[in-house]
């Protein structure tokens, strides 16, 4: 790709790599910065794509909110956001957990529309699914029974057919809205081909034995995209739909793009979207060839900022505090930012465009203290200690695991280090210069990450 960064690019730097570990990751952990900061791109993005270990590290979680000192996602409401938020905070592979919650978007399945208990298995579908072809993983989306439960699979049948999974299968998922690529005939062809899902119901039990039921598939002659070149006809069935929305000429420039959107603000150049069409194509419709080209992409390393998740967000705080899933708070923290894992409020997932809206912004304040407050400083902590506000600024950038901080974000900083509270007066027998300076660091370590610079990557 022309825009493309060489094997020869220059070194990432700390400020390169807080860009790649948020955008490609869940943030920096300790040592990140330093350690992708000494690599190249195409090195950085190698390893992210290919970590040599896959396993949790950091605090387990802990607290009375566990169920014999685990997560119940079946049982117990937010276990599993919380699952998912610890896998994001500990895991030593942040590309495979931010590729499952990339793909969480796109299939927006919830919990509130389908059986939780399917749901942990649906997330590990998507976790250990994205490298491989997403042809076959979108065979295996399209009967997953929480999918089937979610959008009306298993009361698709003959004779009375259930357009809900068809429509989203084309819409959302593999062609994209008014791109001239399927007509409403298509939906309805295709929900025929969709017809013969079932599953049993017990009162304890839930949703089970999910199963192809031939008696109530529609297996009659189907025709999908008439008069076009690619139409395809005969008694399809539902293997036959999922290829025939892959095999469309339209879906691999739907999947270039959908993946840019994720990982680049900016909408990419029309040679650029067929580039990486290409290449998914020449893969044989894997997503990960896609991935490594556009986190190599000139345009992700020097162009404009991005808005980070706020389960990302919330996840990088602890990554950089060292801390793990102590509290079950990251439940509502993150329903009042707009992203409660595990439930997206549609099917075409999360609306990003939401997340620094006056009330999601403010419930990032409350993140920020959430993830800072496990113990704040007390006047105590400087008795007998000075601190200039320069040193009191570089202490909070410590705490934080010293990311990089631009210097408008410094700027702003100092006016806070520098302001002398009115009222700020004795609080304690330590006095009130030790009062103020623990006063002001806690706040400072709150002002530093919920600041609007480091909403952005």
């Amino acid at each position: 790709m022309a825009s493309s960064r060489s094997s020869r690019s220059p070194k990432l730097g700390r400020a390169g790599a807080q860009r790649l570990l948020w955008r490609a990751g869940t943030g920096p952990g300790k040592g990140d910065l330093r350690h992708f900061g000494s690599m190249t791109v195409d090195g950085a993005v190698d390893q992210l794509l290919h970590p040599k270990k896959k396993r949790l590290t950091g605090p387990a979680p802990s607290g009375a909110f566990l169920v014999g000192g685990n997560f119940a996602p079946a049982d117990e409401w937010g276990h599993l956001h919380l699952l998912m938020l610890d896998r994001m905070v500990r895991s030593t592979d942040p590309l495979g957990e931010r590729m499952t919650l990339v793909l969480h978007d796109w299939f927006g399945v919830s919990q509130s529309g389908s059986d939780v208990q399917h749901m942990p298995a649906h997330i590990a579908l998507l976790r250990n699914g994205w490298r491989g072809s997403f042809r076959k993983l979108l065979k295996r989306i399209t009967v997953d029974p929480s999918m089937l439960m979610f959008l009306g699979g298993t009361s698709n049948r003959m004779g009375a057919p259930n357009e809900n999974y068809a429509r989203e299968l084309m819409e959302l998922f593999t062609l994209g809205a008014d791109r001239g690529a399927y007509s409403e005939s298509d939906v309805r062809e295709l929900a025929r081909c969709l017809t013969g899902w079932r599953n049993d119901w017990g009162q304890n039990a839930g949703a089970y034995n999910f199963r192809f039921d031939p008696a109530f598939h529609d297996a009659g002659k189907k025709e999908l995209f008439k008069g076009r070149s690619w139409k395809v006809s005969g008694r399809l069935g539902w293997e036959d739909a999922v290829d025939a929305v892959v095999d469309h000429p339209m879906h691999a420039t739907f999947v270039a793009e959908k993946l840019w959107s994720y990982f680049i603000p900016t909408p990419p150049s029309p040679p650029t979207v067929q580039e990486l069409a290409r290449t998914y194509r020449r893969s044989g419709e894997h997503l990960l060839p896609v991935v490594r080209a556009i986190l190599r992409h000139r345009r992700l390393h020097d162009g404009d900022s991005m808005v980070i998740p706020p389960a990302v967000w919330a996840a990088g705080l602890l990554k950089a505090r060292g801390r793990g899933i102590d509290t079950e708070a990251w439940t509502w923290r993150l329903a009042d930012a707009g992203q409660m894992l595990g439930q997206p409020p549609s099917v075409a997932g999360w609306d990003d465009e939401a997340w620094l809206s006056t009330s999601a912004y403010s419930a990032r304040w409350g993140i920020a203290i959430q993830a800072a407050g496990v113990a704040p400083l007390k006047a105590a902590d400087y008795d007998g200690m000075r601190e200039t506000p320069s040193e009191a600024i570089d202490r909070a950038i410590a705490f934080w695991g010293n990311p990089e901080i631009a210097p408008p974000h410094r700027k702003a900083l100092s006016r806070v280090a520098a302001h002398k509270w009115p009222g700020h007066g004795p609080l304690d027998k330590y006095g009130s210069e030790a009062a103020f300076n623990a006063t002001r660091q806690n706040t400072l370590r709150q002002v530093l990450v919920a600041a609007p610079d480091f909403q952005v990557c």
